[in-house]
């Protein structure tokens, strides 16, 4: 009889082939950006400024990138940018994250085609937002 419930309930599915890239300064960020990510069952990648980040994103090709707005040596649009320019990353999906609350700093996050969500990050939420952007790529 509970061999059945254990087939309908089923938890969900590891997906750890999947990269998560996070380029982001705050180390508090960072953990909530992993703990989603690994709730999730993808895999996280981490780095603390965009040259890092850059590197990292041309060597590993993460399916997603989260990007801090502000980081200490470049700001995210700029990042953006080097990174849809280049050849390896241009076609990788960005999620920017920034505790600006300035209407064009969040309108030249979408003039990018990309997406946000501000901070303070919630777990949960990020989670469904990396969901939501990995669920139609080709896996």
């Amino acid at each position: 009889m509970f061999e059945n419930l254990k087939s309908i309930f089923k938890p969900k599915e590891a997906q750890k082939h999947i990269k998560v890239l996070v380029i982001e300064d705050s180390d508090v960020d960072q953990r909530i950006a992993r703990a989603a990510i690994e709730k999730g069952g993808y895999t996280a990648l981490v780095a603390s400024d965009g040259k890092a980040g850059f590197e990292i994103a041309k060597a590993e090709k993460p399916k997603l990138i989260i990007l801090d707005y502000n980081l200490p040596d470049t700001k995210g649009p700029d990042l953006c940018r080097m990174l849809k320019a280049h050849l390896d990353t241009q076609y990788i999906p960005v999620l920017f994250l920034t505790g600006m609350t300035d209407p064009d700093q969040v309108v030249n996050c979408f003039e990018q085609g990309e997406n946000y969500l501000a901070k303070p990050i919630s777990i949960n939420l990020l989670l469904k937002q990396i969901d939501s952007i990995l669920k139609d790529l080709p896996k």
